[in-house]
C-alpha cells in the first residue's frame, strides 16, 4: 500500500494536468513529504485510497468469515488493535492494511519481541507516529540540518520526536504503571532516532519497479539522523551503534517483568471479562515470561483458566465482533463493500480507524450506549432481510449458534415472531449475540 500509495503520487504530480508527458519529467528522483502531506488531505486521494482501504477492510472480513481458523483471525484483530496504526490520520490512510498483512499477521502464534520489532520497524508505525520526523541534536543532520530530509512547508526535521517511544512503553510493552519514567520515554526516544523508511526513487514508482516489496522491507536506519553514543533505558546502558542498539532495547522491554503482566492482563480482559480474574492474568503472565514471549503458549494457558469458561456472555461485543458473529450464523460470506462498512461506522468502529494509538476499547461501557444500541439493532434488521428464507427456522440457526445458551425469553420472543424477517432480527438483535 505504501508503494502504491507512492506510485499513484508520482503520476498525479508528474502529470497533474497540464499537459506535462511523464517521461518529460522523469528526472525528479524522489517523492517529497512535502507532497505526501500535502496530497494526504486533497479530495482525489480520499477517493483513490479510501477505495483501496475498503477492499482490504472487506478482505479482511472475508477472512474472518470464510477462515477455517477463526481463533487465527481473531488474534490477528486483537494484535493488530493492541499495535495501533490508524487510517484516521490523513498521512497514514493507505497504510494500514499492509501493517497488519506484514508487521501482524506473521507473528501472531510466534513471539511477542518479534512482532514487536516488526511493528517498530515498519513504515505504518514509523508514519503513524511520526518517527521520520525524529532527529538526535547530536547527530550529523541535528549538527547540520540542511542534511536531512525536507517537511511540509520547506523545513526539514530537528530535534528527537517522542510519539512512537511513548506509545511503546505505554501501550505495546510496559504499561502505564509499568514503572518507566519521562527520562525513559526520552532514552527510548534517542534510541530509536533514525529508524525511518526508505523513499523509493520516482522512477521506480511510476515504472512499478518495487513490486514485490513489502512495506516492512522499505524500513531504512539514517545515520545521519541518529543520536550518538550510550543511552540508560530503565537502569539499563546500551552502547551499541546503529540500529543494534535499537533491537537491543526492544527485546529488553519485549522480555520485561512489566510487559508480561500487562500483556496478560489484555488478553484477558479482550477473552474473559472486562474486569479480569487474576488467577487467570497470573497464570497468562507466567507463561508469557517463562516461554520468552510465546504467544502460543500465554494463548493456551489462557484458555485452559478454568477462569475463562465460568460466566458466559461475560464480554459485549464490539461492533466488527458483533457483525461478523452475526453474518457466520447466517453463512454469509462477504460484506457489502459500501453498506456494509458504513453500518460497521455507523456502529461505532470503522475499520482500521482507531481514534488513537490505543485502538478501540475493550470494555462495554465504550458501547453500550443508546444510540450504538439502536445502529446495532438495524444491523440485525438489515441482514435478517437479506438471509430470511422460509427454509431456515431462525429458532434452530439461535440453538445452533448459541449452543443451547439461547435463553427463554429470546427463543419465546423469536416464536412468536410475525415472520421469518422478523424472527432473524429478533435473534441477531438479541442479548446473547451482542456478547460472547
Amino acid at each position: 500500500d505504501l508503494l502504491a500509495f507512492g506510485r499513484w503520487l508520482a503520476r498525479r504530480r508528474l502529470n497533474n494536468g497540464n499537459g506535462a508527458r511523464i517521461e518529460e519529467r522523469a528526472e525528479r528522483q524522489g517523492i517529497t513529504q512535502e507532497e505526501l502531506q500535502r496530497l494526504s488531505v486533497e479530495e482525489d486521494f480520499v477517493e483513490n485510497f479510501r477505495a483501496r482501504v475498503t477492499r482490504a477492510v472487506a478482505a479482511r472480513v472475508e477472512a474472518a468469515l470464510t477462515s477455517p481458523t477463526p481463533v487465527h483471525e481473531r488474534l490477528v484483530h486483537f494484535w493488530s488493535n493492541h499495535f495501533t496504526v490508524s487510517a484516521a490520520k490523513p498521512g497514514a490512510v493507505a497504510l494500514p492494511p499492509s501493517f497488519e498483512k506484514e508487521a501482524i499477521r506473521p507473528h501472531v502464534g510466534g513471539r511477542f519481541a518479534d512482532m514487536l520489532l516488526a511493528s517498530t520497524k515498519h513504515p505504518g508505525m514509523i508514519v503513524y507516529l511520526d518517527n521520520w520526523l525524529s532527529v538526535g541534536p547530536n547527530s550529523r543532520v541535528g549538527q547540520n540540518p540542511n542534511r536531512g530530509r525536507r517537511l511540509p512547508g520547506g523545513g526539514r526535521p530537528s530535534g528527537i520526536n517522542e510519539n512512537l517511544a511513548r506509545e511503546v512503553l505505554e501501550l505495546q510493552t510496559l504499561g502505564v504503571n509499568g514503572g518507566y519514567t519521562q527520562a525513559d520515554v526520552q532514552a527510548l526516544a534517542a534510541i530509536i532516532t533514525g529508524w525511518t523508511y526508505e523513499r523509493p526513487r520516482l522512477r521506480d514508482l511510476v515504472a512499478d519497479n518495487l513490486a514485490t516489496r513489502t512495506g516492512g522491507q522499505l524500513f531504512e536506519f539514517d545515520a545521519d539522523a541518529h543520536e550518538p553514543g550510550p543511552k540508560t533505558l530503565l537502569s539499563r546502558t546500551y552502547a551499541q551503534t546503529g540500529v543494534a542498539q535499537g533491537e537491543a532495547a526492544l527485546g529488553d522491554l519485549a522480555r520485561h517483568a512489566s510487559t508480561a503482566r500487562f500483556i496478560a492482563t489484555k488478553l484477558c480482559r479482550h477473552y474473559i471479562a472486562d474486569d479480569p480474574p487474576p488467577a487467570a492474568v497470573a497464570r497468562v503472565e507466567h507463561a508469557f515470561r517463562d516461554n520468552d514471549g510465546d504467544l502460543r503458549e500465554a494463548m493456551e494457558a489462557l484458555v485452559d483458566s478454568p477462569e475463562a469458561w465460568q460466566t458466559p456472555f461475560a464480554k459485549f461485543k464490539r461492533p466488527e465482533e458483533y457483525a461478523i458473529s452475526v453474518l457466520r450464523s447466517a453463512n454469509v460470506r462477504d460484506l457489502p463493500l459500501g453498506a456494509g462498512i458504513a453500518a460497521l461506522a455507523a456502529m461505532g468502529q470503522r475499520p482500521y480507524s482507531a481514534p488513537g494509538p490505543d485502538g478501540w476499547a475493550d470494555t462495554a461501557d465504550a458501547w453500550l450506549t443508546a444510540d450504538l444500541v439502536f445502529k446495532r439493532i438495524e444491523f440485525a434488521q438489515a441482514y435478517a432481510e437479506r438471509i430470511a428464507r422460509a427454509d431456515v427456522d431462525p429458532v434452530q440457526l439461535g440453538q445452533a449458534c448459541l449452543g443451547g445458551l439461547m435463553s427463554d425469553e429470546t427463543e419465546t420472543a423469536i416464536r412468536r415472531a410475525e415472520s421469518p424477517v422478523q424472527g432473524f432480527a429478533l435473534l441477531f438483535g438479541a442479548p446473547e449475540m451482542q456478547r460472547r
